[in-house]
């Protein structure tokens, strides 16, 4: 298995970036999105791959949920952990990588957020599609949150760079799409006080009609296609793109 960019880009200095950038309020709309989407009658065991530093699973694990977080960055998993100690809420982390889903077919529900779910490479996409079907029992839904739909990136795209500053940590950001692997790529740049750390990101481009196919060749089938957090239906242009699909 090669290396990909994203088993080293999370270094402290970018976890610690993203856990500022994004205020609460979007964290807790977007586990309500994720509780009312994946229609459990009562609280259930749900898997959050990649968990990231855990903002969403122990929002879940707040809901009442049990909750299993995986992620490739050791700090992060420690981070996550810790927090759920603290807190005593029923959360476990662990490191993992989201090409290998756990399996065994326990989870009555699954989240994939963050943009996460564009990082593989198209060898490595329908594996895990299929690993994850095996993670969750039948009739188990997954939620899906992507930005990097054709639909979604195309419309007035033109590239360029981009900066944004939250806990006075600086996020560099110069984006182009390669369109013959079919990638959008990012060059990045974090930079806080003489901390300095160069990166190059890339996630898949489809269209939401490629993700539908792909999904069902992996044993989903696709119950929703939603543009925002109200549920109003996916359209050209929409900034995202929250995919809800159900084990076949």
């Amino acid at each position: 298995m090669s290396t990909e960019w994203y088993e080293t880009f999370f270094s402290p200095l970018a976890l610690e970036f993203w856990r500022a950038v994004v205020p609460d309020e979007a964290t807790e709309a977007e586990v309500a999105f994720v509780e009312q989407a994946l229609g459990l009658e009562h609280p259930g065991r749900l898997l959050d791959l990649p968990c990231g530093h855990g903002r969403h699973a122990l929002a879940l694990a707040r809901r009442g949920h049990r909750v299993t977080g995986l992620d490739l960055a050791p700090s992060a998993v420690v981070s996550a952990a810790d927090e759920a100690r603290r807190l005593g809420l029923d959360a476990e982390f662990r490191v993992g990588d989201m090409r290998r889903p756990p399996g065994g077919g326990a989870f009555d529900g699954a989240c994939c957020l963050g943009n996460s779910f564009g990082y593989l490479a198209d060898e490595d996409l329908p594996a895990f599609l299929r690993g994850m079907r095996e993670s969750v029992r039948p009739g188990a839904r997954w939620v899906i949150d992507t930005g990097t739909t054709a639909e979604s990136l195309f419309p007035g795209f033109t590239g360029g760079e981009r900066v944004l500053e939250a806990g006075g940590i600086r996020f560099g950001v110069e984006k182009r799409h390669d369109a013959l692997r079919g990638r959008l790529v990012e060059r990045t740049l974090l930079e806080r006080g003489a901390e300095r750390e160069e990166g190059t990101v890339s996630y898949a481009v489809h269209t939401l009609a490629e993700l539908r196919r792909l999904l069902e060749s992996a044993g989903w089938s696709v119950q929703g296609a939603h543009g925002a957090l109200d549920g109003r239906p996916f359209t050209l242009g929409d900034r995202r793109l929250l995919l809800v699909v159900r084990r076949v």
